[in-house]
């Protein structure tokens, strides 16, 4: 199957603020670029962290066909069955949770999403190989990830994302801790994973990159 990625990042290569603020890193050129992406995905996948700051579905705009919404949660703590994204009757759910996630939570969420049960995560199976797993066993061609950082890691060490979509915005954000375009562990120097140029364009004061895997 297809995987890639899409986020806008910040001249210093952020996603988001320290706090996790909502706000348009990209312009309304950024959005139509990742309108045309979506259109190319069967799933969407981001992380908790990314859904309880924009708390909305992810949608492609004046269409009837959505791609699945899909969030990875180690435990949905934080998360509520009230925000849009599970109220909007538009699209299919799935929550890939952690296996300890109290079943108090899940219960939550059994009306309105496909709740999937990850093992524990380990060198040999992560959570992102977990997931196109279940991708391919349910005949889905394409999975788009969304982000955040710690979702981008997961996916990024795994070597499983084979084009990077990424905006170089104007902005500097800046923060120790605010969210970078792939966050987690990191590699260490020997393991650097290493891209080729694929194509860039410049709209504005954007820069659209498309990078692939070696």
């Amino acid at each position: 199957m297809k995987i890639f990625s899409n986020l806008a990042i910040s001249l210093d290569g952020k996603i988001a603020t320290r706090k996790r603020e909502l706000f348009l890193l990209g312009t309304k050129h950024d959005h139509q670029e990742m309108q045309r992406l979506r259109k190319k995905a069967d799933l969407i996948l981001i992380g908790a962290s990314t859904l309880r700051g924009y708390k909305k579905p992810n949608l492609i705009s004046g269409q009837k066909r959505q791609p699945i919404n899909a969030i990875v949660s180690s435990s949905l703590d934080g998360i509520s069955p009230r925000w849009p994204f599970f109220t909007d009757p538009q699209i299919r759910r799935v929550l890939f949770v952690g296996p300890n996630t109290p079943a108090h939570r899940l219960r939550k969420f059994e009306k309105t999403s496909e709740i999937v049960i990850l093992n524990r995560p380990t060198k040999r199976a992560p959570a992102a190989t977990q997931i196109v797993t279940w991708c391919n066993k349910n005949g889905l061609k394409s999975l788009l990830v969304e982000g955040g950082g710690a979702v981008m890691w997961d996916f990024t060490s795994a070597h499983l994302i084979q084009e990077y979509h990424v905006t170089l915005t104007p902005k500097i954000i800046g923060g120790e801790k605010a969210a970078t375009l792939v966050d987690g562990e990191g590699f260490l120097a020997k393991a650097i994973l290493n891209l080729k140029l694929k194509s860039q364009k410049v709209i504005g004061d954007e820069i659209f990159l498309v990078y692939e895997k070696l």
